[in-house]
């Protein structure tokens, strides 16, 4: 698709705009969509969703800076499924939960042996291992984490094809922008992975790929929330 990816190979596209400018103009657009507390508040099946967290602003973006970009990538009709379990699952459903999980714990106690024996490898932190009798009360104060602290903004696209180059392309350009950066409280300073450290986001894939949005990207980013919101009103 022009502006997003080339569909033949995924080669970036040369960009007029700076990751700065493209990310400032990726918050402003967002702000016309509504910001929501639960998955039963998204009224269709198909789109990407934008997490802010309390207390994270920067300069271009003073009511909240997106923390996560999300999607459900392999299948259709899975918006609602797939933010349910972020908010209702457990870590092994849903590696934002893993990443939350992980950061509270190694902020309260980095020695915490569900950590060990290294960042990313302990059975917190592992794919599909079990949690055990002292991480299994994490998955409670991850639910309530995300309640209470975080919001989250969803963009209608139907298309399977433009919501995962649009998901790519999303978060490397957030990541680029050098003034988006996490507060020094930021609960992502203690997750193990260095991608989400230095990005500021609870993201990993993605993150230091060179392409960016260019105009006419951020121009049919423009068309599908405008279509959203109409879709919201119905």
């Amino acid at each position: 698709m022009k502006g997003i990816r080339e569909k033949n190979g995924g080669a970036p596209m040369t960009s007029d705009l700076t990751p700065n400018q493209a990310c400032a103009a990726i918050h402003e657009a967002l702000e016309a969509l509504p910001l929501l507390a639960s998955p039963a508040d998204v009224p269709f099946g198909d789109g990407l969703y934008f997490f802010y967290e309390q207390g994270e602003v920067s300069d271009h973006a003073p009511k909240g800076r997106i923390v996560r970009v999300g999607n459900h990538p392999r299948s259709q009709g899975g918006l609602v499924p797939r933010l349910r379990m972020h908010y209702s699952g457990n870590k092994n459903s849903s590696v934002f939960r893993k990443f939350l999980g992980g950061a509270l714990m190694r902020k309260e106690d980095p020695s915490n042996p569900c950590l060990s024996p290294a960042p990313g490898r302990g059975h917190w932190e592992r794919q599909n291992e079990k949690t055990c009798p002292r991480c299994k009360p994490t998955e409670a104060l991850v639910t309530d984490l995300l309640r209470n602290r975080f919001r989250f903004r969803c963009v209608r696209v139907p298309d399977l094809e433009e919501r995962n180059g649009l998901e790519a392309l999303l978060v490397a350009t957030l990541a680029a922008c050098d003034a988006c950066r996490p507060s020094s409280s930021w609960l992502g300073l203690h997750a193990y992975s260095e991608k989400i450290r230095a990005s500021g986001l609870w993201n990993s894939q993605y993150v230091g790929e060179s392409h960016v949005f260019d105009r006419d990207g951020l121009q049919r980013l423009a068309t599908l929330i405008d279509r959203t919101v109409h879709t919201s009103m119905q």
